[in-house]
């Protein structure tokens, strides 16, 4: 009786030892890898997703077109300003051979100031003393001293006129040279608000093409899932999500992941069982895993984390015939 009991119990620890080595075989090392947290995608999510990139697009597109309107409008006013210089600089210098030009006339006046009256008006040569000493009498004297006083002021008259046209020529001068430097300082001012928008346009056009490469990578993968769906489309349901998983299979009769044969939600394990990250997959879902069939995620596991997924099976051929493999898991709709 006693070596009956023995060898009964020799038995079911032998079981479990063939048990845990078939796990340890049926488990990769790779398995023990710090997984990576990956998102649920659905064809919801990937619309909702595809629909907000859209808004972006559009209100990006909106800011280029309006930055590079005002990059034509501030290079439209530098051309304005670069003209207006260029006519200030013509007017200065016209108002610069003007003055010029008056100094000139006012050095010929000086110079004729300086000789005879005598001269000028054909009672002598040079000399204003000859001029009086030769008169004959007192009121010749004095009709030469009065034409002499008379071409003095005419002369100062016209110097002195002379010398307001130059103070007027130089005041607007003064006035355009102010205006100048400030239509340069408003020109300068200008450039660089452009050369602002120029680098702001920049990057709103970097991240228009970055939005415009993110809506078609979304876009091209919505329709591959559904192409994807279209070809494993099981009957009597809808498929409406997918996830790129990690899958390994584990025994139904090895006790579970939690070794009471019980899973998380309080299921029974059996094939149709899975155990997954709630982060990523919450529990009560309905899945569909092609080459599996339809399963409920029901269980977790230490090491179910991210992107992977166990498999209940029923029997041990089937754990160690699927092993561990790279698959697709498919959402059903409720």
């Amino acid at each position: 009786m006693n070596v009956k009991i023995k060898t009964g119990f020799f038995h079911i620890k032998f079981k479990y030892l063939i048990i845990f080595f078939l796990i340890v075989i049926v488990i990769p090392i790779p398995f023990f890898e710090k997984p990576h947290k990956v998102e649920a995608i659905t064809l919801q999510e990937l619309a909702e997703k595809i629909s907000k990139l859209s808004t972006d697009e559009q209100d990006l597109l909106a800011e280029v077109v309006a930055a590079e309107t005002q990059i034509e409008q501030k290079t439209q006013e530098i051309s304005n300003y670069t003209q207006q210089l260029d006519d200030f600089e013509i007017q200065l210098k016209d108002l610069h051979a003007k003055t010029i030009e008056i100094e000139k006339n006012m050095d010929q006046i000086k110079i004729k100031i300086q000789k005879s009256a005598v001269k000028s008006y054909k009672y002598s040569n040079d000399n204003i003393a000859r001029l009086i000493i030769s008169a004959q009498s007192l009121n010749e004297v004095a009709t030469v001293i009065f034409i002499f006083r008379h071409m003095i002021r005419e002369n100062n008259s016209l110097i002195s006129d002379l010398k307001s046209e130059k103070k007027r020529y130089e005041m607007t001068f003064r006035k355009s040279e102010e205006t100048k430097n400030q239509i340069s300082a408003l020109k300068e001012k200008i450039i660089k608000e452009r050369d602002a928008l120029t680098v702001y346009l920049k990057e709103k056009q970097d991240l228009l093409s970055q939005v415009k490469g993110e809506k078609s990578k979304f876009t091209n993968l919505l329709a591959e899932i559904k192409e994807r769906i279209r070809q494993i489309q099981p009957p009597g349901l809808t498929l409406v999500g997918e996830w790129d998983m990690v899958a390994t299979a584990y025994f139904s009769e090895g006790g579970g992941l939690n070794g009471d044969g019980i899973t998380a939600i309080g299921f029974r394990v059996k094939k149709g069982i899975v155990a997954v990250d709630p982060r990523v997959i919450p529990l009560g879902t309905k899945l569909y895993i092609p080459g599996y069939g339809e399963a409920l995620a029901a269980d977790t596991g230490g090491w179910i984390k991210g992107n992977r997924i166990d498999l209940a099976f029923e029997n041990l051929t089937e754990c160690y015939r699927y092993g561990r493999r790279k698959i697709k898991v498919y959402l059903i709709q409720k």
